[in-house]
């Protein structure tokens, strides 16, 4: 089966490196478009994510998950223990209503940051992140060859 990965690029010469205000395709928490067997995306086109990091981390999960649906394997869904999970899934059930289609998701402020740190997902301190990350059995899960 070929599997498709929608990225999209500035070729902006330098000058801008942001695509802005695309529709959202309708996607699960592993980041796979709805009603399309092959096809995930990440960024702005998987929900109102507003940022650079926002946009690793979900093309990370979706470019991961390319491969494993490629190969017949489960989907990744990243855990809603972590600041990156809550995030994917938290914005997938917001944009379901018309009010959280007003909201952008961002770590870096706004709504979301309050949250995060409300539920204790902001973690400052690296040795704490990474023995949670350890617990959870993702260290370094993107490291992983898989083919």
């Amino acid at each position: 089966m070929k599997v498709y990965l929608c990225l999209l690029v500035s070729y902006a010469g330098g000058i801008g490196n942001s695509i802005r205000y695309l529709s959202i395709a309708p996607r699960n928490n592993a980041m796979k478009v709805d009603q399309l067997d092959n096809l995930l995306c990440a960024g702005e086109k998987a929900g109102l994510f507003v940022g650079h990091t926002e946009a690793i981390v979900t093309g990370s999960l979706a470019g991961h998950n390319s491969i494993r649906l490629s190969l017949g394997m489960p989907l990744l869904e990243l855990p809603r223990s972590l600041a990156s999970g809550d995030l994917i899934a938290c914005a997938n059930e917001e944009i379901q209503q018309e009010e959280g289609l007003k909201k952008r998701y961002t770590f870096a402020g706004s709504d979301y940051f309050k949250r995060m740190k409300d539920l204790g997902l902001y973690i400052t301190d690296e040795e704490v992140l990474k023995s949670k990350i350890e617990r959870l059995k993702l260290l370094n899960i993107y490291g992983d060859k898989l083919i």
